[in-house]
């Protein structure tokens, strides 16, 4: 047996040229709200959180993809009421699409691009 546990996801770092611009479009669109800010040397660390996800802006200059992160996934419920609401924003949202065969019961999810160049993928697990 190990000396230690996961406990959860602390948080998703984007890396950005604009960090309030991202905070800007998570806390207007998708129901986040500002959780943290600071600096560390040249970078600027600012947070915001919804439902116990983090997510973290890196703006250090020259955005620079660090690793190879894909994307983030939100889960939520009600997808399509949300997608809509994001497409009368004028944001780009693809189709919802469904996966009955995957997972336990299925699930349905959207992509669309957060304003870092981030793509956001939203899932809705069947129950």
């Amino acid at each position: 047996m190990s000396n230690y546990l996961f406990c959860g996801c602390a948080h998703v770092g984007i890396m950005t040229k604009d960090a309030q611009k991202c905070v800007d479009f998570y806390c207007q669109n998708l129901g986040f709200r500002p959780y943290y800010a600071g600096k560390i040397g040249p970078m600027t660390l600012t947070f915001v959180e919804n439902g116990g996800l983090v997510v973290e802006f890196i703006a250090a200059g020259e955005a620079k993809p660090g690793g190879a992160v894909d994307h983030i996934a939100l889960e939520v419920q009600g997808i399509e009421a949300l997608a809509e609401e994001l497409r009368g924003k004028g944001i780009q949202v693809g189709p919802v699409g469904s996966s009955p065969d995957f997972f336990p019961n299925g699930f349905k999810n959207v992509f669309f691009t957060g304003p870092a160049g981030e793509k956001i993928e939203l899932v809705e697990f069947s129950k």
